[in-house]
């Protein structure tokens, strides 16, 4: 075995001195390097970061960087390290690379050997920051290729950004170099105060880790209380992390660190000094706090750092062994030997090798901080990687092949410690995807039939990975022997074909489904009317896996809602060949700080390249208010749909950062004013999030209440491809054709901005009418006789595997009895589930609606019904008001959407239906049609 020194020894050295000064310059919040000693082996524990790191970290072995040979564990260097540099982006040679690189010409690289960020140029800032000076690209040195969204400086709870104004470069004798942004905090007065604060982004020759130090100065007449110093990470294409947190962060939590892992690389966020920090996390982004409750007396200074850690793999390995480098930790190292049952050698294979700590005794030890430690394999990933030392168990699954048994290890520094494993067999399997019925494509497609796969251990009915896409109606993939269970599907309208298939060691099974469209929305066209893709900081998805997979979802309408950036992914369809399938459509999710209280966004489409730059045809949203942007929208030529997004529980708090604080009680006002001030729809429902879904119902009935008619809309707010699967919910916009490939733009903006006739779904499709008139439109008592009955008609129909329950009718908002079962009494020729009830309504007699109670939230009126049609106790009305038809479902959409089951509940709604009780050609805002 090869070793090497287990603690370098260095004289005093500059980096050492500036540590010495950053501790006492930032006392108020002892965050600051800790003193240079030789630290114990850290896994899991706090992140103290050593002045002897810059150093430690040329002990990275060529393997642990992603090269091929394996050599001595930490081989000496030819030479002296290169100073690191900064220098401007003038062309694409100088900036990063990867789908969400957001550098451009004039932006700063901060570099040396081992890793490279990008902090952008003051002006307008990427994704959802309001300013430049923020730090928007991370990558190894060598692959050059960034994963990360982006770190936006977040002071005070609510969080407010900084506006940076002018930026510094330069260098130090140690061979460190700088940027440093200067600004202050604008928008909100943070408590009466004025704040001034700088930046300094700070790497030295040899570090992989970029310190970032954040000092601020009280420069008004008041203090500033309770300030939360902290930062807002985007976390773009990797997934976040944390010890001893469950993955897929989520909610508050604590933790020494928080991780993003990538596909080739990942990253690290700490504090420098060992202490916890506090965070909020949600789909795609985490709120971090280093610093609470801080106060600043008039002239008062304060300072807070951390560190970005790069590491060179995209595996939760390379994030400790970082980390245990700047702890001051000495590593050791992993040597994977993969053979057959037989002992014979096997290829480099795509899959996970898992390093599990033990106990001396050979016992689990006690749940730790830790990350649950794996390094990434491949056709191009080491089959060896650093690592913390400790005693382990190995394992490795992928490629379709198990390990047979774990390899205990003893890892020690300065040591490679080899770890044979013996794989069990793989089969392959092939599976074909057609389309078939009267519903498939009358054009030629060949062989294009888009679906999502899911596969299963037919036993245990454990996922054997996360589903896959079978764009071009073919799926090779190989799997372990077993019986499989294998689902196709392609959102609610299709009913799921499935089939169970014998796998072989060694051997290739052949399975073909046909995939039927069963339910009948001719008339509708599904659209999901916000998403997004790597070109928001926040989101890691490529343009072409958010296309395809809308594809294989079943979503024919797709809006690009890109954070304050303009997008249009129509030549994108083009290229994929979806275009008989898919319509994308150009807009963009604006995001100012004075929008609103809680209200999030507002999302314009369809968005064209006659609107003013900057920001790729985005409008302006810097400090503008919802009233001032609906303004602008509505000065351009054309028609365009402006929606209000909510923010929801996992959106970024970045969203309406600075917007005033109001009560709950306040938010339907406000969402009535900027109903008021022109904009068209409100999205109620976002992505899984079902209790906010039925918080925004009851503020939209007080809304529609008050003569504020809008079009209700659902979208998936999706930012990735798991958890938040695009179509899932989905609305559907009533068109004159619903072909994708032909859609008339023009007639669909019509649809959601006048006709609003609409169903909002994750399963089910309910529409309902009141005589000749459907959801979205008024039913007047000038079309019959006063007092004379009309029927309430409504429809709802599913897929045998999307599960409807219950049918609750809402007059005014409020449950009119008892909800309706739903038995799916008469099946389609087609093959979907249908149920078919008529209610009467008598318009203009006794009655009324009755006045809201705090329990009712959905009903439908009592009587009896015969199979699949039947009539109800009539609904009498005397008043203008509306009626809203709401399907529940108590199975949840399995296997389609895995998940929390209450998320995943089957629910769909129709848009309401007002309803001229008094006959003057007006329902509460809304005016019949001529």
């Amino acid at each position: 075995m090869t070793r090497s020194p287990e603690c370098p020894r260095t004289p005093g050295s500059p980096a050492r001195r500036a540590a010495r000064r950053a501790l006492r310059s930032a006392r108020l919040f002892a965050l600051a390097l800790a003193s240079a000693t030789c630290a114990p082996p850290v896994q899991g524990g706090s992140v103290v970061v050593s002045s002897g790191a810059v150093e430690r970290l040329g002990m990275l072995c060529r393997w642990g960087r992603g090269g091929a040979e394996q050599g001595d564990l930490c081989p000496r260097d030819g030479g002296a390290a290169q100073p690191a540099r900064v220098r401007r982006i003038t062309g694409p040679a100088d900036a990063l690379s990867g789908p969400l690189a957001a550098g451009r010409p004039g932006d700063y690289v901060l570099e040396n050997d081992e890793i490279a960020v990008v902090v952008d140029q003051p002006g307008p800032g990427a994704g959802l920051a309001e300013s430049g000076g923020n730090l928007v690209d991370a990558a190894d040195a060598r692959a050059r290729r960034d994963e990360l969204g982006q770190i936006v400086t977040r002071l005070g709870a609510p969080p407010r950004q900084v506006i940076y104004r002018d930026i510094t470069t330069g260098g130090g004798e140690d061979g460190a170099a700088w940027i440093e942004a200067r600004g202050e905090v604008r928008g909100r007065d943070p408590a009466g105060g004025a704040l001034s604060v700088t930046t300094r982004y700070t790497l030295g020759p040899r570090d992989r880790a970029v310190m970032i130090t954040t000092s601020l100065r009280n420069d008004g007449d008041r203090p500033l209380e309770a300030l939360d110093l902290g930062d807002v990470v985007h976390w773009g294409a990797t997934e976040h992390v944390a010890p001893g947190v469950a993955a897929g962060l989520r909610g508050e939590h604590e933790a020494p660190y928080l991780a993003g892992v990538g596909a080739g690389v990942a990253y690290a966020l700490a504090p420098v000094d060992g202490a916890a920090v506090r965070a909020r996390s949600g789909e795609g982004f985490s709120d971090v706090t280093f610093a609470r409750q801080a106060a600043l007396p008039p002239g008062g200074r304060a300072a807070y750092q951390r560190i970005l850690a790069i590491a060179p793999r995209g595996d939760s390995l390379a994030v400790e062994t970082e980390l245990f480098f700047l702890g001051g930790g000495a590593p050791g190292g992993v040597a994977l030997e993969l053979v057959d049952g037989r002992g014979g050698p096997l290829p480099l294979l795509a899959g996970k090798a898992t390093l599990t700590p033990i106990a001396e005794d050979g016992a689990a030890p006690p749940p730790a901080a830790a990350l649950d430690l794996w390094l990434r394999t491949g056709d191009s990933a080491p089959l060896s990687a650093e690592a913390p030392p400790g005693l382990y168990l190995v394992g490795f699954e992928g490629s379709g092949r198990r390990a047979l048994g774990s390899a205990r290890i003893r890892i020690r520094a300065g040591e490679i410690a080899p770890a044979r494993l013996t794989l069990s067999g793989a089969g392959r399997l092939y599976l074909g995807v057609r389309e078939g019925g009267a519903s498939a494509p009358a054009v030629d497609l060949g062989p294009l039939a888009p679906a999502k796969v899911s596969l299963f251990d037919a036993a245990t009915g454990k996922a054997l990975s996360p589903p896959r896409l079978a764009l071009m109606g073919e799926l090779d993939v190989a799997l372990p022997p077993g019986r499989v269970r294998v689902v196709a599907s392609r959102g609610p309208e299709y009913a799921l074909a499935e089939a169970t298939v014998d796998i072989a060691d060694g051997g290739t099974s052949r399975l073909d489904l046909t995939l039927e469209r069963v339910v009948d929305t001719s008339g509708y066209i599904a659209c999901d009317l916000r998403q997004h893709t790597a070109r928001s900081a926040d989101a890691g998805v490529s343009s072409a896996a958010r296309l395809v997979w809308n594809a294989a979802e079943g979503v024919e309408c797709a809006v690009a809602s890109e954070h304050n950036l303009a997008s249009d992914l129509q030549r994108d369809v083009a290229a994929l060949r979806l275009e008989t399938r898919l319509r994308a459509l150009p807009g963009v999710e604006l995001t100012s700080g004075r929008s609103g209280a809680g209200l999030g966004s507002l999302s314009v489409f369809p968005l064209g390249s006659e609107a003013a730059a900057p920001r790729e045809g985005a409008l302006r949203w810097v400090d503008e208010t919802a009233s001032e942007i609906l303004r602008e929208v509505r000065a351009l030529p054309g028609e365009r749909v402006v929606q209000v997004s909510r923010q929801h529980g996992g959106g970024s708090p970045l969203h309406g950062s600075w917007a005033p604080q109001v009560a709950p009680d306040q938010g339907p006002s406000l969402l009535a004013q900027i109903v008021g001030d022109g904009a068209d729809a409100v999205e109620v429902w976002t992505g899984r999030d079902a209790a906010a879904r039925d918080r925004a119902l009851e503020e939209l009935w007080v809304l529609l209440r008050a003569s504020h008619p809008v079009t209700p809309t659902a979208t998936s707010d999706s930012h990735g491809l798991r958890g938040a699967e695009a179509g899932y919910p989905r609305t559907y916009v009533a068109v004159a054709d619903d072909d994708p490939g032909r859609l008339d733009v023009a007639d669909l903006v019509a649809g959601l901005r006048r006709r609003r006739d609409v169903v909002i779904t994750n399963g089910p499709f309910v529409t309902m009418r009141l005589g000749d008139t459907r959801q979205g439109g008024v039913a007047s008592a000038r079309r019959g006789s006063r007092g004379g009955p009309l029927s309430l008609s409504i429809r709802v129909e599913r897929a045998p595997w999307v599960d409807a329950r219950e049918l609750h009718v809402l007059v005014g908002g409020v449950a009119s009895g008892a909800p309706i079962p739903l038995e799916g009494a008469r099946t389609t020729p087609a093959g979907a589930l249908l149920d078919e009830i008529a209610i009467p309504v008598v318009l203009g007699a006794g009655g009324g609606r009755r006045p809201p109670r705090p329990d009712a939230r959905a009903g439908a009126a009592p009587g009896d019904r015969g199979p699949g049609q039947g009539a109800r106790g009539a609904i009498s009305v005397a008043e203008d008001t509306f009626v809203v038809a709401i399907v529940r479902g108590r199975r949840p959409l399995e296997p389609v959407l895995p998940g929390d089951p209450g998320e995943i509940l089957p629910f769909a709604m129709t848009a309401p239906l007002w309803i001229d009780a008094d006959g003057d050609g007006r329902s509460l805002g809304r005016a019949a049609a001529p």
